[in-house]
């Protein structure tokens, strides 16, 4: 489980909302979300098992941070540094995601050998 580099992408997507959130301690809408966004990246990584299911749940997490950053750029403008967190957990679970499916391609690959 660990030695998959999609799961060193799900826990460093992990810390950079663990860090968002406590950064962000004063915003309980902003601290909640990306605690939420933290617990499904764990989550995430106990579903190994499951490669299609680990994906989509991966393309859910970013969906909630699009959706968020656009309902908290309506209500405010984001002029903290640590507005930035989530882009970057943002952008390791698309590295994680596209990890996944190419271990799935390979899965299937080698089934298809058999």
């Amino acid at each position: 489980m660990i030695q998959r580099i999609q799961t060193v992408y799900l826990l460093l997507a992990v810390l950079a909302f663990t860090t968002g959130a406590v950064l962000s301690a004063g915003e309980l809408l902003v601290c909640l979300v990306q605690g939420v966004l933290a617990a499904m990246s764990v989550g995430i990584v106990f579903l190994y098992k499951q490669r299609p299911t680990q994906a989509m749940c991966c393309v859910l997490a970013m969906g909630v941070v699009v959706a968020f950053y656009i309902l908290l750029a309506v209500r405010q403008p984001l002029l903290n540094w640590y507005a930035a967190l989530p882009l970057v957990g943002t952008i390791l679970l698309f590295l994680a995601r596209k990890a996944i499916l190419k271990d799935e391609k390979l899965v299937r690959s080698l089934d298809r050998i058999r």
